[in-house]
C-alpha cells in the first residue's frame, strides 16, 4: 500500500485546498515521466520533477501511474424513482473506485428527462449525493422550445434511443428526426443515438431464450439505423455520437461518412460474444446485444488500432432479483464502471492496447466530444482530476464486493492485471486504497457550454 502522508476526512468535505501527487510516473501525453502534481483550489498548478511541500495533502505515489482522470459518458445512475436500482451516491462511489472522475449520465429514468424542469430537478438531487463530476444527457423530444430550454441548463446532448423513443418521438419519421436534428444543432447540442432499427427489434420480443433474442436484434438492424442516421446527419449538419456500436462495419462507414460523428464502443461488446450469452444468460444480456465472436475479435482490432473515439461503460445497474427472470421479463443491461479500466489495463499489460489508446478512448477523446475543454488531460491549468493506477496488481473481479448496487457482472472471476489505487476529483481524494474517503456531495455538477 502506498500510504499518505496525510489521510482526507470524509467529514470535512471539499474545500478544494492543496494536493501534492509525489513521485509518480506522469502520462505527459506522449509517454510517462517521473514527477509530482500540484493541485491547488480544483486546478492542475504545476507539474515538474520535485516539487516542495506546501501542507495541504501529500500522497505518495512512487510505483503508481499518474493519469488524467477518466470520462465516461455513458452511464445509466438511475437515482429518482428508480433508485432501488443504484442512486447518485452509490454510482459515483462505483466511478471513483472505477478511476471515472466525470460521468455523462441518460435521461431513460423515472421520470424521464425530457424537460428543462425534469433537467433541474436532477441537477439539484444530484449536487448533494454525489462524489465524482457528472453531467446530463437529455431525452430527443419533437420540437424545438425544450431543446433550447435544456441546452440552456447545460445538457450534455440529446438521446435517440431509436428501439424504443424515450419521450413522444416518432422514431419511424425521418421527419421529426431531420427537425430533431436540427433543433439540436440550432441550440449547440450532439445528438447520440442508440442505432438499432426499431422495426427489427420490435420482433425480438416474441424471441423465448436471450441467445434468440439477441440474434433477433440481428447485425442488420444496427447496420440499418446507423445508415439512416447518416443520411439524415448530411441533411441536418448536427453532431452525432453513436453509442455501443457493435460492429466494425459501422465503424467504417461512420469513418468513410460526413465529418461531424463519432463512434463508442463498450468493454463488454469487445471482450464478451454470444458464447458467453448462452453460457450466462441474463448476467450477460444487454442491448445492443452481443455478437458473434468474429464480431468481437474485429471489434477489438478497431480498439487497438485507433478506428473508435471513445469506449464508454454503459453501465446499466439492475437488481439481481429484476435480472434473473425470463428472457422477456429480464431488463437489458450490465454495471460496468468498476470493471472498464481494469479490463482495459489488462489489454495494456498484455500488449493488445497501447497506453497512449487507452488514455485517448477513456479521457482525452471523451472530453473533447463533449466539450469538457478542461478534463481529460494532465497539465497546468486543466482540472484537478487525477487517478492513480497500480500496473502490476492482480485482482480477480468479484461483484459482491462492487460499490454499485448491482451485484452482478458477466466478468465476474475474470483475472486483472492493472487496479485503481487513488482517485482525485477536483483535486479532493475520493478513493483510497479500497474505500471512499470523501463526503457525499463533493462532485460537481457539469454543465455544458453552448455558442
Amino acid at each position: 500500500m502506498v500510504p499518505l502522508k496525510k489521510k482526507a476526512d470524509p467529514s470535512e468535505g471539499s474545500d478544494q485546498g492543496s494536493v501534492l501527487v509525489q513521485d509518480a510516473n506522469i502520462w505527459t501525453g506522449t509517454g510517462l515521466s517521473k514527477g509530482s502534481i500540484l493541485i491547488d483550489q480544483g486546478k492542475i498548478q504545476k507539474i515538474a520533477r520535485r516539487i516542495e511541500t506546501r501542507g495541504g495533502e501529500t500522497i505518495n505515489a512512487s510505483g503508481l501511474l499518474a493519469l488524467p482522470g477518466l470520462v465516461d459518458v455513458h452511464v445509466h445512475l438511475r437515482d429518482m424513482d428508480l433508485a432501488h436500482k443504484e442512486d447518485f451516491a452509490s454510482g459515483t462511489a462505483a466511478a471513483a473506485a472505477g478511476g471515472f472522475t466525470s460521468l455523462l449520465d441518460m435521461p431513460n429514468t423515472q421520470p424521464p428527462t425530457d424537460s428543462p424542469r425534469r433537467l433541474a430537478e436532477k441537477q439539484e438531487k444530484a449536487a448533494a449525493e454525489v462524489y465524482v463530476n457528472v453531467g446530463f444527457h437529455v431525452a430527443a423530444v419533437p420540437n424545438s422550445q425544450p431543446v433550447q430550454g435544456m441546452a440552456s441548463l447545460g445538457a450534455f446532448s440529446l438521446k435517440l434511443y431509436m428501439p424504443k423513443p424515450i419521450s413522444r418521438l416518432n422514431v419511424k419519421d425521418d421527419v421529426e428526426l431531420l427537425e430533431m436534428m436540427k433543433a439540436s444543432r440550432d441550440a449547440g447540442l450532439p445528438v447520440t443515438v442508440h442505432a438499432e432499427d426499431p422495426e427489427i427489434t420490435e420482433n425480438a420480443s416474441k424471441s423465448t431464450s436471450f441467445l434468440e433474442m439477441a440474434k433477433a436484434r440481428s447485425p442488420e438492424s444496427e447496420s440499418k439505423a446507423v445508415e439512416r442516421i447518416i443520411e439524415l446527419q448530411k441533411k441536418s449538419r448536427c453532431q452525432v455520437h453513436f453509442c455501443h456500436l457493435t460492429l466494425s462495419s459501422s465503424l467504417n462507414r461512420i469513418g468513410s461518412a460526413a465529418k461531424g460523428m463519432t463512434t463508442e464502443v463498450t468493454p463488454h461488446h469487445v471482450l464478451l460474444s454470444q458464447n458467453h450469452l448462452s453460457r450466462l444468460g441474463w448476467r450477460a444480456w444487454m442491448v445492443p446485444p452481443l455478437r458473434l465472436e468474429k464480431n468481437r475479435r474485429e471489434l477489438l482490432k478497431d480498439v487497438a488500432t485507433n478506428a473508435v473515439t471513445v469506449v464508454a461503460s454503459d453501465h446499466a445497474p439492475h437488481t439481481i432479483e429484476e435480472k434473473d427472470q425470463p428472457p422477456r421479463e429480464s431488463p437489458p443491461g450490465v454495471p460496468g464502471l468498476e470493471t472498464t479500466l481494469r479490463l482495459l489495463l489488462t489489454l495494456v499489460n498484455k500488449r493488445v492496447l497501447n497506453l497512449s489508446h487507452l488514455v485517448k478512448l477513456l479521457a482525452s477523446n471523451p472530453a473533447q466530444v463533449f466539450g469538457l475543454r478542461t478534463k481529460g488531460k494532465l497539465r497546468p491549468g486543466a482540472d484537478g482530476d487525477v487517478v492513480l493506477v497500480d500496473m502490476k496488481k492482480k485482482t480477480r473481479i468479484d461483484s459482491t464486493m462492487f460499490f454499485s448496487k448491482a451485484k452482478f457482472s458477466p466478468f465476474d472471476g475474470f483475472l486483472t492485471k492493472g487496479a485503481v489505487h487513488s482517485t482525485i476529483v477536483n483535486g479532493m481524494l475520493v478513493y483510497h486504497d479500497g474505500e471512499i474517503v470523501a463526503r457525499r456531495g463533493s462532485g460537481q455538477v457539469l454543465r455544458r457550454k453552448t455558442r
